[in-house]
């Protein structure tokens, strides 16, 4: 669910009635207007209008922003591919409009009309606005105090209002089951009876939801570093807790056999925590900037992990030159994982509204810290479903989209894919979120970083065999490093 890839990467016809859950309905009169758009040929931008609340769709509308590539071989066009690229805050048109070879392989490009949409509160979709920084380094996501607890309650509090302020009623509907009524909307405008979906990360929740909701409609989904939506905040956090951990060490035994790591022949766990024993104490210098916690040091440590092996090399480097006193890379790293504000805004603002964290006061929130950071002797708990936890607790806004049981029927066999040291979104979710789909596959990765599409060749073309044919692996596969 990684903001920070998604960070990194950066599509109608008159809209037929839409019917959802509840026997709500939609209609929009107004036909998507196509214009070119973007530096790369190709790409088209339109808009669609729907309500910001969907239990009253004749209220007050949003314009999400779409971006559409169609098939490059228009005779072998399959269909039409929604894409949803994770975060939440992952601006998907963006990413199809700009960076299209990055996201897709040639053949899905070949083969389809690729469909980016910014989600609501997303991007070029009224992007969520809030008037105070979600994260601030002197307020701890991990206190030792109750005071600190309470600081920390005050301050999302705080942020949580200022988003209000800033952005108005939107703000409490910007959950994953809105946003799926807005994907299924696209669908009806784009004239498709069924689309085929790929998530990613936090899109794997979203095409899950949407598979629930529209079963129908769908021709065919791939789900990659699955999140199960089931699952209560304490196993969301755990599990996350171990698969950092987990990172962390096939990180330290890649330092141990490459050469050229600036760290090889030495103690990688010990340097690591060493270096954060000593930030504990005094944050480390940053040249022409604010030094550095110790936590947010871990926090910039897992985003380099959800990257291994690609930027590896980049984490030793990190860290040696930090031992020697410059946390400059940490730094700029931290810049694209934590300061972006619209990206934390979205961020914050949605999974609020789709996880409960489960936690009632002090007592309950240290228990679960301690238990965390038994878990992770290196990490001492950072995780991403640590910091929407934290994160969460005293935002005004109560979630509109809790965890709840996910049972999907209905549907063509859906394809789940995890990898086997994921830090962000553990490979137990994938086998679990897989369980809760009738007929779903399961496509195993045997390696490390968030998500497997793109950067497995073998997971990137079993994934494309599949959403263009429909059919599913053969059970058991896994695929390995390139």
């Amino acid at each position: 669910m990684n903001r920070t890839l998604t960070a990194s990467l950066l599509a109608l016809a008159a809209v037929l009635p839409v019917t959802l859950s509840g026997g709500t309905a939609a209609a929009a009169d107004t036909p998507i207007s196509w214009r070119r758009c973007g530096d790369r040929p190709g790409a088209e931008c339109g808009s669609l209008d729907v309500p910001v609340d969907w239990a009253d769709p004749t209220g007050p509308t949003i314009k999400l922003s779409v971006v559409r590539r169609q098939a490059t071989d228009p005779a072998a066009r399959v269909g039409t591919l929604f894409y949803n690229p994770g975060g939440p805050g992952g601006q998907a048109a963006l990413i199809v409009r700009d960076y299209p070879s990055t996201a897709f392989s040639q053949e899905l490009l070949r083969r389809f009309d690729v469909v980016g949409i910014d989600p609501r509160g997303v991007g070029e979709s009224q992007a969520v606005q809030c008037g105070l920084p979600v994260h601030d380094p002197e307020v701890s996501e991990y206190p030792g105090t109750s005071a600190g607890y309470e600081a920390l309650v005050a301050h999302n509090k705080a942020v949580g209002e200022s988003c209000l302020a800033a952005t108005g009623p939107l703000l409490r509907h910007v959950d994953t089951m809105s946003v799926a009524r807005d994907f299924d909307a696209v669908r009806a405008a784009l004239g498709e009876t069924k689309v085929t979906f790929l998530g990613k990360s936090y899109g794997t929740i979203l095409g899950t939801q949407y598979a629930q909701l529209f079963p129908d409609r769908v021709r065919a989904m791939a789900l990659d570093g699955a999140v199960d939506h089931s699952m209560s905040s304490r196993r969301l956090v755990t599990d996350a807790t171990r698969a950092v951990e987990d990172s962390f060490d096939q990180f330290a035994a890649w330092c141990d056999r490459t050469e050229n790591c600036r760290l090889h022949g030495r103690d990688v766990g010990r340097v690591w925590d060493d270096l954060v024993a000593r930030a504990e104490r005094e944050p480390v210098p940053v040249k022409d900037g604010r030094p550095l916690t110790a936590e947010e040091l871990r926090y910039v440590a897992y985003a380099f992990l959800t990257m291994v092996p690609e930027y590896a090399g980049g984490l030793a480097t990190a860290i040696a030159q930090a031992e020697q006193g410059d946390a400059s890379i940490f730094a700029s790293m931290r810049s694209q994982a934590l300061d972006d504000p619209a990206s934390t805004a979205a961020y914050r603002s949605v999974l609020c509204l789709d996880i409960d964290p489960q936690i009632h006061g002090y007592r309950d929130l240290r228990a679960r810290l301690n238990k965390v950071r038994e878990l992770s002797p290196h990490m001492k708990g950072t995780s991403e479903f640590w910091d929407m936890t934290a994160g969460c607790l005293g935002w005004p806004v109560p979630p509109a989209n809790p965890q709840r049981p996910v049972n999907v029927h209905g549907t063509p066999p859906i394809l789940v894919v995890g990898t086997t040291h994921d830090p962000a979104t553990p490979a137990a979710w994938a086998r679990s979120l897989s369980s809760h789909i009738s007929g779903s596959g399961l496509l195993t990765y045997d390696g490390t970083g968030h998500t497997a599409y793109m950067r497995s060749t073998c997971a990137t073309d079993h994934i494309d065999q599949y959403l263009v044919t429909g059919r599913l692996p053969a059970r058991g596969t896994v695929c390995r490093p390139d």
